[in-house]
């Protein structure tokens, strides 16, 4: 992986670390619950031919939307245990490899997109502070621009 990559993703961790340098329960399944959401947008792109496939895909959306919604507002029950997080870990990285794969597939630049997602997060910061909304969720501040990523298409 090329430096810039490697920065890309340091980035993107740190706009987290800025955000929230101290993660309660509350932050880590809305976190959760964010993933899970975007798991369910990618697979609202997907389609299909087949009656049984199309229904299939709309069950998962369905169950992801409830699950996320779920752990953004009521996720306190809701952990890891301390052994499972190398597990956790592997799994995470697998996601990032995967989604990468996926988008290199489709002809993307996935590594440019990302800089420019985190260039647009950072726009929601006021004053270099993040704004919340009552899930612990960073909200979009007034000089927010979203992502143009039509150019790594």
């Amino acid at each position: 992986m090329s430096d810039s990559s490697n920065d890309t993703l340091v980035q993107t961790q740190n706009w987290f670390l800025k955000a929230v340098p101290n993660p309660t329960h509350k932050n880590i399944t809305t976190q959760i619950g964010c993933h899970l959401e975007e798991v369910a947008e990618m697979l609202t792109v997907l389609k299909s031919d087949n009656p049984f496939q199309s229904m299939v895909i709309a069950d998962a959306i369905a169950s992801l939307v409830l699950l996320s919604d779920r752990l953004k507002s009521y996720g306190e029950d809701t952990y890891v245990r301390e052994e499972d997080r190398a597990e956790l870990l592997d799994a995470l990285c697998d996601q990032i490899v995967t989604a990468t794969g996926i988008g290199t597939f489709f002809g993307m630049n996935v590594p440019g997109a990302l800089s420019e997602v985190n260039r647009s997060n950072y726009s929601k910061f006021v004053n270099g502070e993040p704004l919340f909304n009552e899930n612990q969720k960073v909200m979009k501040g007034p000089d927010y621009t979203p992502p143009e990523l039509s150019p790594f298409i």
